[in-house]
């Protein structure tokens, strides 16, 4: 029985989760402060948004983003193990299918021995009455 079971390193993510960083990364280009309608207007430099605020918007999308792949991953480790128990179910069917098919062998085997068994003993007996009777 082998059972193969794909384990999770975070730091060798899968093709998946480098294609969904690498979207997420390009996604970030455009929409720096998430997917909210950005109105700009001409205000004067003090007044527009200082750019320590940028960071705190982009991390609340990071997070939403990081939190969205948590999910994924948990889910897709939770699909993994029940993978790997449908696997060891099915490799347990089949072994007991095979033992099955064995000892169905064996009975039939062994009805046949009976029956061999039984035409020896009936003849003996017939040969023995005819001894015992002449």
């Amino acid at each position: 029985m082998r059972i193969v079971q794909e384990l999770y390193f975070p730091e060798h993510p899968t093709d998946e989760e480098r294609a969904f960083a690498a979207t997420a990364a390009y996604v970030m280009q455009f929409h720096p402060y998430g997917f909210a309608p950005v109105r700009r207007l001409r205000m004067p430099q003090m007044l527009q948004t200082s750019q320590a605020d940028i960071p705190d918007v982009e991390s609340s999308v990071q997070g939403a983003v990081r939190t969205e792949l948590q999910v994924i991953r948990a889910e897709r480790d939770r699909l993994c193990c029940e993978l790997v128990d449908i696997r060891a179910e099915l490799t347990d069917h089949r072994e007991l299918q095979s033992e099955l098919t064995q000892t169905r062998a064996r009975v039939t085997s062994q009805d046949r021995e009976i029956a061999r068994l039984s035409a020896t003993l009936d003849r003996a007996q017939a040969r023995a009455r005819r001894i015992s009777h002449p």
